[in-house]
């Protein structure tokens, strides 16, 4: 299966099903080695499944594809070195670490109960740090790799996933500090926002968008209507993903470092940079006096009052 990723070697998390899968076929069938690490859990965390990882190495073999299974929990430091262990003694090297492994969890901050909470955050965020960690060395040696880490257009806001679209949104800033760290032994690091309607997409989310889109007058993400979703073509599908994860990968972008790539069907974007707006410089400083002047207050919220609307007092709160 000689191609675009012939003599390279891949670590995917996730990698049994959604995005991941779509990622380990795509780089196996350019000739990349894989190991496909996927503890076959549930969506919202919790059992195991080892025919999961199991049944896309067959699949990846049967079109003459190199690749392996591995269903370690990668949360845990242990699990996550014996999927790089693996890529090691497999294939001898890793050159890319796709981090696809996460869970979710729908319910409103108030009504969240601790343990979701925990369990959230170290599925999708403690997982790709203890990747990252066993297979930077590696890397750094090589004096080359791409790590792409997915993340979410939950972070730009979304009703009733605030622990999924703070883990999501954490590992931008993991992404952008990491880039910096490992740039200069010729590693990059970069994130993933894509769309993608597949079995993460719960019921009960698709009924909170339309509450949001319908009740409060919002769009359903932060700013984005997330064209693709509701069966629009082109949809947004999981192989588009896969393809700018690898065209990430590829020496055409070396250029791209630390950032963050938004994939929704046929809409493909680079994410800006943070960057400070409507800057007031104060030679003095600022206290509550001055921060409440009415041309410093008008300066920042003269377009902001209705940007998240409050429903009638007979309506709000009936969710």
């Amino acid at each position: 299966m000689a191609g675009r990723f012939e003599g390279k070697v891949a670590v995917v998390t996730g990698g049994g099903r959604g995005i991941g899968r779509a990622v380990a076929l795509l780089l196996a069938s350019e000739g990349a080695g894989v190991v496909v690490a996927d503890l076959g859990g549930e969506v919202t965390g919790g059992g195991k499944d080892e025919s999961v990882a199991a049944a896309v190495v067959a699949e990846i073999k049967a079109a003459g594809g190199r690749a392996v299974a591995n269903t370690a929990d990668v949360a845990t430091m242990d699990g996550a070195a014996s999927v790089v262990a693996d890529a090691i003694d497999n294939f001898g090297r890793i050159d890319i670490l796709f981090n696809g492994a996460g869970i979710l969890r729908q319910g409103r901050v108030h009504e969240m109960d601790e343990a979701s909470w925990d369990t959230i955050i170290r599925v999708n965020m403690k997982s790709v740090f203890a990747m990252v960690q066993h297979a930077a060395p590696h890397m750094i040696r090589q004096r080359t790799g791409s790590i792409i880490s997915c993340t979410s257009p939950s972070g730009f806001g979304h009703y009733g996933m605030s622990a999924y679209a703070a883990s999501k949104e954490g590992l931008v800033a993991f992404t952008r500090s990491i880039a910096r760290e490992l740039g200069e032994y010729g590693v990059r690091c970069n994130a993933l926002r894509p769309c993608a309607a597949g079995r993460m997409f719960l019921p009960e989310i698709g009924e909170d968008m339309a509450y949001v889109t319908e009740a409060l007058g919002l769009t359903p993400v932060g700013d984005q209507w997330l064209p693709g979703l509701n069966g629009e073509e082109p949809g947004c599908t999981n192989e588009n993903a896969a393809a700018v994860t690898a065209w990430l990968c590829r020496p055409e972008t070396e250029a791209l470092n630390g950032r963050v790539v938004y994939i929704s069907g046929g809409h493909v974007a680079l994410c800006t940079e943070p960057e400070l707006i409507r800057s007031r410089l104060n030679a003095d400083g600022w206290n509550l006096d001055s921060l409440l002047s009415p041309s410093v207050v008008s300066h920042f919220t003269y377009d902001q009052r209705n940007h998240f609307p409050q429903r009638p007092a007979e309506v709000a709160g009936k969710r």
